[in-house]
């Protein structure tokens, strides 16, 4: 479906952009992985108690952008072996009845990352990142790396040349953005409260130049 797909024969995963076609099947999968992210106590703008119904809320207030492509919503999912036009295109709109038939069933997805692309007129040459989430158990097969790949190719196809970021500063993610290149810029104290509501946790800004 997308020519920044990848494959990667070490780890079995592919990653693609989700067409619109697609994306309200993958909610509920979307869901999950945002909820174990604030259960976890990951700041990422929501606070506890948080249900899967209010994670589903958010990606659906999303898909109307999707839609418009204000927002690219990138996925990484295990190789099945299946012919990629069977696996994410289909022949169209979703299935009414993709629990009986295996071929139409939503990919299972191991991460996901946001492409949010600036509108206003000043901005087209700017995209950000959000949202970028891996699922707990495969955290170690390089999907954050892959998904942002991908994230970076569809932002310069986009004519997109500066891509900017924040996360939570001391936080797995700061370590892992510097390590693969982005730049940086400073860390605003006390920035947000954590999701358990108990303390303030800082936020670290990011941009890379592509």
């Amino acid at each position: 479906m997308c020519p920044s797909s990848r494959y990667n024969g070490a780890n079995g995963v592919i990653v693609r952009v989700c067409p619109p076609s697609l994306y309200r099947s993958i909610v509920p999968q979307l869901a999950v992985l945002l909820k174990s992210c604030i259960d976890s106590n990951i700041t990422m703008n929501f606070l506890q108690p948080f249900s899967l119904e209010d994670a589903s809320e958010f990606w659906l207030a999303a898909e109307e952008r999707v839609i418009q492509g204000k927002e690219l919503v990138m996925i990484a999912q295990e190789d099945t072996k299946e012919p990629v036009t069977e696996i994410i295109e289909g022949s169209g709109e979703p299935s009414n009845d993709m629990t009986h038939d295996p071929s139409t069933q939503p990919p299972v997805v191991l991460g996901c990352v946001i492409l949010y692309l600036a509108q206003t007129p000043n901005a087209k040459h700017r995209g950000e990142v959000g949202k970028l989430i891996v699922h707990q158990e495969h955290r170690k097969r390089k999907i954050g790396k892959m998904l942002l790949d991908c994230l970076e190719d569809e932002a310069r196809k986009d004519g997109r040349t500066i891509i900017i970021l924040d996360t939570q500063t001391g936080s797995g993610a700061e370590k892992f953005y510097e390590h693969i290149g982005y730049c940086k810029v400073g860390v605003i104290p006390d920035a947000s409260l954590a999701p358990d509501g108990k303390r303030y946790t800082s936020c670290t800004f990011f941009y890379k130049k592509l």
